[in-house]
């Protein structure tokens, strides 16, 4: 996996991780689902809100995004984290991630 040119590469187990994670919840049929995974990845590297990070225009439109491509993950956040903060506790606990 090429690691973006704004990542460094001491984070690259990081960037990997978030990228599985998120792909396990991703339906095999959605062709932008991979696509997805590397931008929410990619801003939850970068410093800031996850949304902003991205270029979104608003925590809904993430929200959206994630509902869309990941609809298993997205679900989880049953008490309104922010959504770095809850990528990043679900990772912590996913089976196989050694950040």
């Amino acid at each position: 996996m090429e690691l973006p040119a704004d990542i460094p590469q001491e984070r690259r187990v990081e960037y990997e991780g978030l990228v599985g994670l998120l792909m396990a919840s991703a339906d095999p049929a959605d062709a932008g689902a991979l696509q997805a995974a590397h931008a929410v990845a990619r801003g939850s590297i970068l410093d800031g809100h996850l949304w902003r990070a991205m270029g979104l225009g608003s925590r809904d439109e993430l929200r959206l995004l994630l509902e869309t491509h990941f609809p298993e993950l997205a679900a989880g956040n049953t008490k309104d984290m922010r959504w770095k903060k809850y990528l990043y506790k679900r990772l912590c606990g996913w089976p196989g991630f050694h950040g």
